[in-house]
This record gives structure tokens, sequence and C-alpha cells, in this order.
């Protein structure tokens, strides 16, 4: 089943690249159109507007977060790793 999936793999790549190949007027007429665009003005200052985003708290809520480290017991032996709980407390 392998060996038939491949084939078709490269016969699909096959019929794509002779498909590339038989059509050179599609990239000539794709650089005409290039070359036909008008040209832009490279001395206007182009100025790129950045939004502003202004975030207000709506509540009196804020999180607070305890570590520590814990065991993890793993095929390899015995781990220790970083923890973290994190839970909304109130201001």
């Amino acid at each position: 089943m392998r060996g038939t999936t491949m084939a078709r793999l490269m016969a699909a790549l096959g019929l794509g690249l002779a498909a590339l190949l038989t059509q050179p007027g599609a990239d000539m007429q794709a650089r005409a159109q290039a070359s036909t665009r008008q040209p832009t003005n490279v001395t206007a200052p182009q100025r790129r507007r950045v939004p502003h985003i202004t975030v207000y708290p709506l509540s009196n809520y804020y999180r607070e977060c305890a570590f520590a480290l814990g065991i993890e017991h793993r095929p390899s032996g015995d781990v220790i790793t970083p923890r973290q709980h994190c839970w909304w407390a109130l201001r």
C-alpha cells in the first residue's frame, strides 16, 4: 500500500512540473503586468498610525499566585518540577 501511495505522489508531482514547464507564457504575462504598474512616490513620508488602546480596570480583583516545587513520578525516575497555582483575590 505504501508503494502505491508513493507512486501516486510522484506521478502528481511529475504532472505538476510538466504543467509548469509547458506554460512559459504565464510567467511572461506576470512580468509584463509588474512592469506596467505605476511607480510609487518614495519621497512622500508614509506615516503609519499605531492604534492606541486604553485599558481600565472594571473591578478590584487581581491575580495572586503561589509557587512551589513538586515531585513528578516518571518512568525514568522522580523529577522535581516547578508548580504554580493562581486565583483571583480582592484588593
